[in-house]
């Protein structure tokens, strides 16, 4: 028993290093490769303990599928990278302009992989290290070491959301990161837009993990420190300049509901939830009235917002790249071959800010597959694991679990967040945690069961 206890610490604090590191260096964009390197070696190590000291993932249906799909996608990038001849290099669509270049300097016998930029494409495929480390981690872990994980990401959202106040004070010092954006809202990130993406994913986190404050003996005092700290976080949101983030705020608040009590809870204790809601309500409307938010609630007017314009020429690139794709990481030199005048301006677009966008373009119809497979495994055991744990203490992380990974991949429509290692970690340990299958009744986050009717 004390073996297995000592491997389980073992495992925990590979997990927490890497998420750790993720959490800490991986919120920074191309303008920070050193962050970035440092947590891609991070994941390799923790592969390596993982295969050294014994590969224990759970052998369930949800968790091999879910691995096979990685494998896939893995393998589809590599597939990019192979030179291919020039014949069948040339027949794929989209490779007119550059068999020009080569026709022009005699390399009509050159071999090319499909990938335009396979050295782009090598550091996509690199980049998948340190979330399948985070998955295959955290699939490790029995559910209170899950719960430590989410901890973690809890603790650094509240870090970010103090950053963004102090950086909306001016004190732009506090940025972490160098980048060509406002530094306002960023928080912990180079990005406002993923900063919000992280504050509005901690939501639910918090509710759910609110009532294991064992430091707070007493539930009323648990109760009001989950909610100063769900409303801390919502400011924050409005703080990050962020419309997406905004947008899905109340789907973030709205998940609370079932997890911070009960239907016979609420009953009992009407008083006390509608006299939180009436501060809250007081607080969104001081809110509404700062300079920040006018800002960001001015933004949703714009006319010209450039994703918008540049839209139209990312879906003519997708149109001529079919059905094979550009290849990973390779958005940046096909763009600039589509971009229309209308979208030029003084910086250079690097995403399609709509990851399923630029998957269409960079994967083809193979990632486009790869990717409805995906979302296909969500769903089914997303309702799986609601049906199966409703009234278990195991229901409220599988809540937030399913909530954070919905409002990482809404904001994926309209933005990159989990191009970014910290959140692209924090979607592989909520969906690691989904996969997972039910724990014994009696080892299951005895802290959160309470919250259970």
């Amino acid at each position: 028993m004390t073996v297995i206890k000592d491997a389980g610490r073992r495992d925990f604090i590979v997990a927490a290093g890497l998420l750790g590191l993720a959490l800490l260096l991986g919120g920074g964009s191309a303008f920070s490769p050193l962050q970035r390197t440092i947590v891609e070696l991070a994941g390799v190590v923790a592969l390596g303990w993982f295969f050294v000291r014994g590969w224990r993932v759970p052998r369930t249906r949800p968790v091999t599928v879910a691995l096979i799909l990685i494998a896939a996608l893995a393998i589809l990038m590599i597939l990019q990278t192979i030179p291919l001849p020039p014949d069948l290099w040339r027949a794929l669509p989209g490779r007119i302009a550059v068999a020009d270049v080569l026709d022009v300097v005699d390399g009509q016998a050159t071999w090319l992989p499909l990938s335009l930029d396979p050295a782009s494409t090598r550091e996509a495929l690199c980049f998948l290290i340190a979330p399948v480390a985070m998955f295959v981690a955290t699939l490790h872990l029995d559910r209170d070491a899950q719960a430590k994980l989410l901890l973690m990401i809890v603790a650094a959202a509240i870090i970010s959301a103090v950053l963004v106040m102090m950086q909306a004070q001016g004190a732009t010092w506090l940025t972490l990161y160098d980048a060509p954006h406002d530094t306002k809202g960023k928080g912990i990130f180079a990005n406002k837009n993923h900063n919000a993406a992280l504050l509005i994913t901690a939501i639910p986190l918090i509710a759910m993990l609110g009532r294991s404050l064992t430091f707070l003996r007493q539930p009323g005092a648990q109760r009001a420190m989950t909610m100063i700290l769900i409303a801390l976080l919502a400011i924050a949101v409005v703080g990050c300049l962020s419309r997406a983030g905004i947008a899905l705020l109340p789907i973030a608040l709205l998940a609370c509901i079932p997890l911070l009590a009960s239907r016979t809870s609420i009953r009992r204790h009407w008083k006390i939830l509608a006299c939180s809601v009436a501060i809250l309500a007081v607080a969104a409307l001081g809110i509404a009235q700062s300079s920040i938010a006018r800002e960001t609630f001015d933004r949703f007017g714009a006319s010209q917002e450039g994703r918008y314009i540049f839209w139209p020429d990312v879906i003519e690139a997708i149109r001529q790249f079919m059905p094979w794709g550009s290849g990973f990481g390779t958005f940046v030199p096909v763009f600039r071959i589509y971009e229309s005048l209308d979208a030029v301006h003084q910086t250079y677009t690097n995403h399609a800010h709509s990851d399923f966008m630029e998957i269409a373009l960079e994967g083809g119809i193979p990632g486009l597959l790869i990717l409805t497979a995906f979302l296909i495994w969500f769903a089914m055991v997303g309702w799986a694991r609601l049906r199966d744990r409703i009234g278990t203490p195991d229901f409220p992380m599988i809540v937030s679990a399913i909530t954070g990974m919905l409002l990482l991949l809404a904001a994926s429509i309209v933005d990159y967040p989990l191009r970014t290692l910290l959140l692209a970690c924090v979607f592989s340990v909520l969906a690691a945690i989904l996969a997972s299958p039910a724990p014994p009744a009696r080892t299951a986050l005895r802290g959160i069961a309470r919250q259970v009717p």
